[in-house]
This record gives C-alpha cells, structure tokens and sequence, in this order.
C-alpha cells in the first residue's frame, strides 16, 4: 500500500509535468465538492453557471498591395458582458477607410452584430495612421441568447478597407446563416 504522502508527490509531480507541458494526460475530470456558489448549491430557480464564452482573436491583412493591416479581438460571455478591440495602421501613401463587422449568431436564432469603422491616413494627408477601438459592454439581451441556445453559437466577421458598412454587415448576417432576430450593437 502506498503512503499518501508518496500519492501527494506523485500527483504534485505529475501535475508539474502536465502543466509544464512535458506530460498530456488523459482528459478526466475527479468529482470534488461543488464551491458554495456553484450550481449544485443554488436555490432552485436560481440562475445556473453559463455556457463556455465566445473568443474571437484574428489578424487581418489586405492582399491587391493593399498597405493596411492590425488585428481585432471579440469576446462574448455568459454574463451578457462583450468587449470588441482592434488595431488597424496604413503603411502606405493613400488613406483608407476601415470597416469591420462581427456577427456572433447563437442557437436560437438571435444575432449580434458588432460593427465599427474609421479612417486611417497616409502619408499624403495628415492625420494618424491608425484606427484603434476598444468598446465593451453589458446587454441583458446576450445572456439570454446564451442561456436560451445552451451555448450554442457560430461567428463570422469581415473587415474591407474603402467600403459602405451597411452593404458589409449584410453580407456578413447572410454568411452565418438563418437569423431569427438581429441586434445591433454598434461597438
């Protein structure tokens, strides 16, 4: 029989190694007792834990020598909470207008859009070369499209240089697919 002092190392060591990435365990999950504000311990009727968040991280870049490129970042949680930020720099001799989009549509039908555009200027107009953004938020609205999809979601976002916004946003609603409900948020 093995001491529980030596399971103790044992496991501390292995968790070591798993962590440090030396190791892959299998994927198993031990029961342990449920935190006092879990969902086990909730009252029924109680607002239960959420589905995972939705994490959206992409570079962007323009082919054509088109000299304009960054990245954005849109994060959506359970809570009802987002924050949707990005990074755009003109490299080149004309300015460009940015647009980019975001559609997260969830399980049940509901979609949300999250837009934003700015200008970005070149080295023949004054005028700073980037475009940043950085908008978060909380609506009631997202929390029940996670709730009522049970987490179930799909993404798609797009981001064109010199174009209408409105035409970009509805060619992004059609490429996620059936949508029972559209809510703007113009982040």
């Amino acid at each position: 029989m093995v001491s529980i002092l030596k399971r103790r190392v044992a496991t501390g060591f292995a968790a070591a190694l798993m962590a440090a990435g030396t190791v892959v365990g299998p994927a198993t999950a031990q029961a342990t007792a449920a935190p006092p504000s879990s969902a086990a311990n909730l009252a029924p009727g109680s607002p239960s834990i959420l589905p995972t968040q939705v994490i959206i991280n992409r570079n962007v870049t323009f082919g054509g020598g088109v000299p304009v490129g960054g990245w954005y970042s849109l994060s959506v949680f359970p809570s009802g909470s987002y924050s949707y930020s990005g990074h755009m720099h003109d490299s080149g001799a004309p300015s460009y207008d940015f647009a980019g989009v975001c559609v997260v549509r969830f399980g049940n039908g509901t979609a949300f859009v999250f837009q934003t555009s700015g200008r970005m200027h070149g080295t023949f107009e004054s005028g700073s070369r980037d475009y940043n953004w950085n908008r978060s938020g909380s609506r009631q609205s997202i929390r029940d499209a996670f709730r009522d999809s049970n987490g179930a979601w799909n993404a798609r976002c797009s981001n064109r240089v010199n174009l209408n916004v409105g035409a970009l946003v509805d060619s992004t609603v059609q490429a996620v697919g059936y949508v029972a409900k559209v809510i703007a948020i113009v982040a």
